[in-house]
């Protein structure tokens, strides 16, 4: 009996590996590739080629709504510009905060709220009046929340 006394060819067996490596991974991103195509395709003529009624009819609803109103919503944006937010109803012009839980500090190092932050709110003065009626003195950052008034000059010994 005879035997193959030769060398393996390594060369030849790395390159057939390597050729079977690549051939894997060409085809299975082509077999994903194709799937994700198939599967988009599939849900898009089963969902999203439908058209979703019941959004549409409340969009109508809202539109109809919204023109068909005392004002229509094109006429209060256009009144909005021109006449401006100052001339508003008092219940929905802007006003400062009249919450003073922040300015309490931490609840198990409570702290006193300068009497200044607690005043009722002053009366909104008219459009293009400036007044100083309502003016709370400013508070210092490093000054325990105390007012900051004028310079005091320091006295001489």
């Amino acid at each position: 009996m005879a035997t193959d006394k030769s060398e393996p060819r390594i060369g030849l067996i790395v390159q057939i590996g390597l050729l079977a490596i690549g051939t894997l991974v060409v085809l299975h991103a082509a077999l994903n590739s194709y799937f994700d195509h198939i599967t988009r395709a599939e849900q898009h003529r089963k969902i999203g080629a439908l058209a979703p009624e019941a959004l549409m009819s409340l969009r109508a609803d809202e539109k109809q709504r919204l023109t068909s109103g005392p004002v229509s919503i094109d006429q209060a944006m256009q009144k909005l510009t021109v006449q401006g937010r100052m001339a508003a109803s008092p219940d929905i012009v802007p006003s400062g905060s009249r919450d003073v839980a922040p300015l309490q500090g931490w609840s198990k190092m409570p702290g006193d709220v300068p009497p200044a932050m607690t005043a009722s709110a002053a009366p909104l003065a008219p459009p293009g009046v400036a007044s100083d009626a309502g003016a709370t003195p400013a508070l210092g950052a490093n000054d325990g929340g105390k007012p900051v008034g004028p310079a005091k000059p320091k006295k001489k010994p």
